[in-house]
């Protein structure tokens, strides 16, 4: 099955590229070549200036890069096997040419010839096998060394590597296409550096190299005369400067003094786009997660944490909450096409405070009083929170919310020691549907506070027994739905994680759902303004 042409999704792997239902008119791209006004024909030259909220908290290791900051720039300085199509769901050759399968439990790969690292070495089959076996070994602390099933990944010859399963894994093929899940390393260069190197130095493949990190304020990147591609990168450099704050970066592309910039408040992309800068299309890839604590505490009750489920009105958080650019969700958004399109109302998320007292009633729980610890530098999560709270002080459960340090409340889930009932995180697009659940049920994960083997078969199941895209995509909606019914996760709705805008001066470029900037290296300087 060698695989140079589009591969469907799901067969072997979970993208996530839907179109958002918007409520806030007129936000989005509308599906446009989202390219700034005129820009002529690709060419190389110039500097583009990116404004982020953040540095990647956990460093340019690709193996590590879980959140967002980190994932869009190991989207610049390194690559997978595979790559994803411009539909973001097609599987597209990138470090591999051909790949088949030659066993339920066995694929090989052939990699392009030419190859380079940054630092010059050229690429081999052996720096493929290290790098994935580097994810999955427990000194490493990847997020991704669950998801993957590998019983062994040799390199019989340089251009050659083949990956043996312990199971059949139908996720493969797409988390060897993103370069947070699967991005290859070279060997050499990361036994030579301590570990530490890895959070400030680079040495991947792809469009772009690193030329200067300044601590909390700037990263700048260079083009990479030695990529495969040819053709490209255009651009010559990229600096990303660190704007914290979303109305400075607002003005800053307003004056002129970046190119580029996300902005998470639906109201500041729409108010950018009537003044003639390009919103890249929008999709809702961001669950707004309410991880509960099932196994201590009130929400070990079932009965209650149904209760509390049934106590939050999603659909005044979807109208004042996200600002009208929210929609009903799952674990798994409906941003993710593991789910086809399928349709439907999940158990428990219907409002109805006079069920859920008398659920609260049956329990037998005593003021019920929770902690709920949220991001500290996000406002606009603050104000779903207080809304929650309010909603819930009606069905008389009492919340304090805490506000926590993005890098101390994803330290604090991912030891273990939650130090709060709830804890609020936001899903981006992840590197499978199956990645969503692993977050917080893996079993045994010290993140993981259900205890349900049941749920643990399903998911199992989803990854090893799903025969054709359908058993897919019903196992992973099965899955939903079983969760919102023991209401293990609470998730009022699910919007578009950032907003990506743009000025004119920027031409060719296009923005997906994992919200990474996967494909800058197609963008050039316009040559009209």
């Amino acid at each position: 099955m060698t695989s140079l042409k589009p591969v469907g999704r799901l067969a072997f792997t979970v993208a996530a590229i839907t179109a958002a239902s918007m409520a806030l008119t007129g936000c989005g791209g509308g599906g446009q070549a989202q390219s700034g006004t005129g820009g002529g024909a690709p060419h190389r030259g110039g500097t583009l200036v990116v404004g982020d909220e953040s540095q990647p908290l956990s460093g340019l290791d690709p193996a590590l890069a879980q959140a967002l900051d980190a994932k869009r720039m190991a989207a610049q300085f390194y690559e997978g096997l595979l790559s994803l199509g411009s539909d973001g769901s097609s599987l597209r050759p990138a470090l591999a040419t051909s790949w088949k399968q030659t066993a339920p439990t066995s694929y090989e790969f052939t990699l392009r010839h030419n190859v380079t690292f940054h630092d010059g070495r050229v690429l081999k089959a052996s720096d493929v096998a290290f790098s994935l076996k580097r994810i999955v070994d427990p000194a490493v602390h990847s997020p991704y060394a669950s998801l993957y099933k590998f019983k062994d990944v040799t390199a019989p010859s340089d251009d050659k590597v083949v990956v043996k399963l312990a199971q059949p894994q139908s996720s493969l093929l797409h988390l060897l296409a993103q370069p947070w899940s699967a991005g290859i390393v070279s060997e050499q260069w990361v036994r030579s550096h301590p570990a530490n190197d890895l959070k400030t130095k680079e040495n991947g493949t792809g469009p772009y190299k690193l030329s200067q990190f300044r601590e909390g304020s700037l990263i700048k990147t260079v083009r990479f005369g030695g990529y495969w591609d040819k053709s490209k990168p255009y651009i010559n450099e990229i600096d990303y400067r660190v704007i914290p704050d979303e109305s400075t970066r607002v003005q800053a592309l307003q004056s002129g003094t970046v190119d580029t910039i996300q902005v998470g408040l639906p109201k500041n992309a729409a108010s950018l786009k009537q003044r003639k800068f390009t919103v890249g299309d929008e999709y809702d890839v961001g669950a707004y997660w309410l991880g509960l604590n099932t196994l201590d505490g009130p929400l070990a009750n079932e009965k209650v944490r149904q209760a509390i489920s049934l106590g939050i009105d999603r659909k005044q958080l979807i109208s004042i909450g996200s600002q009208g650019a929210g929609v009903a969700s799952g674990i798994i958004p409906p941003g993710d096409p593991v789910l086809s399109g399928q349709k439907g109302d999940l158990p428990n998320t219907e409002y109805d405070p006079a069920k859920a007292k008398q659920l609260l009633a049956q329990s037998g729980a005593k003021a019920v009083k929770l902690k709920l610890a949220i991001r500290s530098n996000r406002p606009d999560k603050l104000a779903t929170a207080q809304l929650i709270k309010e909603q819930l002080s009606k069905i008389g459960v009492t919340v304090d919310i805490a506000q926590v340090p993005f890098e101390q409340l994803i330290s604090n889930l991912l030891s273990g020691d939650w130090n709060a009932d709830m804890i609020q995180l936001t899903s981006s697009l992840n590197a499978d549907a199956s990645q969503y659940l692993s977050l917080w049920f893996e079993k045994k994960a010290k993140s993981t506070k259900v205890d349900d083997p049941e749920l643990w078969q399903r998911m199992s199941d989803a990854i090893e027994k799903a025969g054709s895209d359908q058993d897919r995509s019903r196992m992973y909606q099965e899955l939903n739905k079983y969760v919102a019914q023991r209401a293990y996760i609470l998730v009022p709705y699910a919007a578009p994680t950032e907003y990506d805008v743009w000025s004119s001066k920027v031409a060719g470029f296009r923005t997906e759902a994992s919200g990474t900037r996967m494909f800058l290296k197609n963008a050039w300087i316009a040559t009209e303004r």
